[in-house]
Parts: C-alpha cells; structure tokens; sequence
C-alpha cells in the first residue's frame, strides 16, 4: 500500500528524464554536424562502443548523436553526455557503417 505513491513518484521522474533526452536529441539534431574530423565518429552512430575517458575510467554504451563538442550515448544506467575533449579513445564493439 505504502509503495503506490512511491511508485507513482518515480514514474513521474522517469517521464520527466525521457523527455529531457529528447529535448537534447532535438538539441543535437539541430545543430548539425560537428567539423570535417567528426565524420569518422558518423559511422559508429547506432554502433555499441567502449569510449575510454582522460580519467581512465571506460564508458560502454551506443552512441546515439554527437555535435562539435559533445557525444550522446545511451547506456545500460541510461544516457550520458561525454565531452569529446575528455575522450581519450573510441574502441568499438560493432563494425563501423561504410559511408558512400
């Protein structure tokens, strides 16, 4: 009984993050593509890959879209924003899509 406006409570959060990633989804779209070097990170979109950050720790996760600075990757806790400037390699675990 006590566990239904808890529950109701974390659905609500929940909705709430969902939209939040598609707000930032629409935010990515929008700006457009990041520089020339950024092509090469365009095949691994949709791909799972483990991005290794400055700090040592390992991220492994899809990579969902990513702008100049920033890559959106959804993880198994859920979605992350990595800055590329802490990203020290992109290992991925998928084949890359062949671009034209």
């Amino acid at each position: 009984m006590g566990m239904q406006p808890a529950l109701k409570v974390f659905e609500e959060e929940i909705g709430q993050l969902k939209k939040q990633v598609e707000g930032m989804r629409k935010k990515f779209k929008a700006l457009g593509p990041g520089p020339q070097s950024a092509d090469i990170l365009n095949r691994y979109i949709g791909k799972k890959a483990v991005f290794r950050l400055r700090g040592g720790a390992e991220v492994t996760g899809t990579l969902v879209e990513h702008d100049r600075y920033n890559c959106l990757v959804e993880t198994a806790e859920g979605p992350l924003v990595l800055l590329k400037h802490a990203m020290d390699t992109v290992k991925p675990l998928e084949e890359p899509t062949e671009q034209a």
